[in-house]
């Protein structure tokens, strides 16, 4: 199921994507989450904001190890030129590339997304801070640049841009969407780790 020629413009597809796809899914989980969800909006049931920082962390954990095992699947030569090939077609990326894919790619990927909100959701106001983190963390590292400073950096095992930037370089390994260890434990990094010690090693010899 490939995507017609005249709608592989990035901006449509972004929006397209955006509009019918995940807006319409948030806008469903926030219209009916104290009806369908039991989850709460008031402002007295406001979590504290240590608990809502590790729960969101416990969201990006869950998202990660399902980004993980479902993109590489994607990658899979009997299914990649049917969905994640329209991703892969921006070999450098920049940030609105992160939301450039095929519909089904969003759905698929995007519902670990939506895995971590169904077990530690217990206000509204998660949601809206999970979106906030994933989208800052999709655009960082799918933005191009590896900003010295980055206060994503400090987080233990974050992949960032250097990580994603390679797997759209070598379309092979790296296919964790925030932490490390997936890769490391699965040695799916081993093409990255040996690059990236041959740029430093090249770094000191110049």
């Amino acid at each position: 199921m490939g995507i017609p020629d005249s709608s592989r413009d990035p901006l449509f597809l972004v929006l397209f994507t955006w509009v019918f796809v995940s807006i319409y899914t948030l806008h469903e989980k926030v219209q009916n989450s104290e009806e369908y969800f039991n989850i709460p909006y008031g402002w007295e049931r406001m979590p504290r904001w240590y608990m809502l920082l590790a729960r969101c962390f416990g969201c990006a954990v869950i998202e990660d190890t399902w980004h993980y095992f479902l993109h590489r699947l994607l990658h899979h030569k009997k299914i990649y030129k049917y969905i994640h090939k329209v991703h892969h077609e921006f070999q450098a990326p920049f940030g609105m590339e992160a939301e450039y894919a095929h519909p089904l790619e969003t759905l698929i990927l995007g519902t670990g997304f939506f895995i971590g909100i169904m077990l530690f959701c217990d206000h509204v106001i998660l949601l809206w801070a999970w979106v906030t983190v994933r989208l800052l963390e999709t655009i960082d590292v799918h933005s191009g640049y590896d900003i010295p400073l980055n206060p994503l950096n400090l987080i233990p095992f974050y992949a960032g841009s250097r990580h994603h930037d390679f797997h759209h370089m070598n379309f092979i390994g790296n296919y964790a969407s925030t932490f490390t260890w997936w890769d490391r434990i699965f040695g799916t990094d081993t093409q990255f780790v040996a690059y990236t010690e041959k740029m430093k090693s090249g770094k000191k010899t110049e």
